[in-house]
């Protein structure tokens, strides 16, 4: 028999921080249904951003709405479901070829109406519209930035990001900076190799950013020798795309001239 399912979805990003938890929304949806006098046969939860094709729980989902096993799907807001042409547009097909008979959120519900659809389409084009202006703002800032002198992805070690209000700039690292520079200066002298500035840089207790879930371990062999391939350290900043710009230069107290 075909199953009303809770679809709850939250991501880490910045464009799902304002949206409840997922345990929020399967609260809120559970009592939706309560007052509909419909039971829920299934909760599902994903954590994944919907700004490209391949969730994997949403794409099991609708293999098996294909299948005709679900009835109706209860989620927060449809752009819950999709936030990417790809997905809206099995959703909306789903619900045009009666695979999917129901989607149903705190504000309405979508079936196979055609006035339906059309608000479901103009809701998700909304959402997908939102990644489309936020993905193309990215890309002009990181442009900005390039063309400023300023890398557009963290800096290595013996950097650091600097935000003064809405600016980004690179500053030294107070507490690794010395050691990375001495590294290049016992590999620039001939004085070590590679490996031998490896174990040295350990003694000397160099260690990688500590971050929330990685970090604050000691550089390894592929690590150094990556960091002695990587052109920021001459100054010059190089982007996948193979464009490069020189960066600006650092005075001693790695504020940029």
């Amino acid at each position: 028999m075909p199953a009303h399912v809770i679809y709850a979805r939250k991501s880490t990003e910045s464009d799902d921080r304002q949206i409840l938890s997922i345990d929020s929304q399967i609260q809120e949806l559970q009592l939706l249904a309560l007052r509909r006098g419909l039971s829920i046969d299934e909760v599902i939860k994903e954590a994944h951003s919907a700004k490209a094709p391949g969730r994997p729980v949403f794409g099991t989902l609708m293999r098996r709405v294909a299948k005709g096993e679900i009835a109706g799907i209860f989620c927060w807001k449809m752009d819950r479901l999709a936030r990417n042409h790809f997905d809206t547009g099995q959703v909306l097909q789903a619900l045009a070829d009666g695979t999917l008979p129901r989607i149903i959120t705190p504000e309405r519900e979508y079936t196979a109406d055609g006035n339906d659809r059309f608000l479901g389409n103009f809701e998700l084009g909304i959402a997908t519209k939102f990644i489309d202006d936020l993905r193309a703002n990215v890309k002009r800032g990181n442009r900005a930035r390039f063309q400023q002198g300023w890398p557009n992805y963290r800096p290595p070690i013996g950097y650091l990001e600097h935000r003064d209000g809405a600016v980004t700039t690179v500053r030294t690292d107070a507490g690794r900076f010395p050691i990375t520079r001495k590294m290049w200066n016992h590999v620039l002298s001939e004085r070590m190799n590679p490996m031998a500035v490896t174990r040295w840089a350990e003694k000397a207790g160099l260690r990688t950013r500590k971050t929330a879930k990685r970090g604050g371990k000691p550089l390894t062999f592929q690590y150094v020798y990556r960091m002695f391939q990587n052109p920021f350290y001459m100054g010059l900043i190089r982007l996948k795309n193979g464009s490069t710009t020189w960066a600006p230069t650092f005075s001693p107290d790695g504020r940029s001239k």
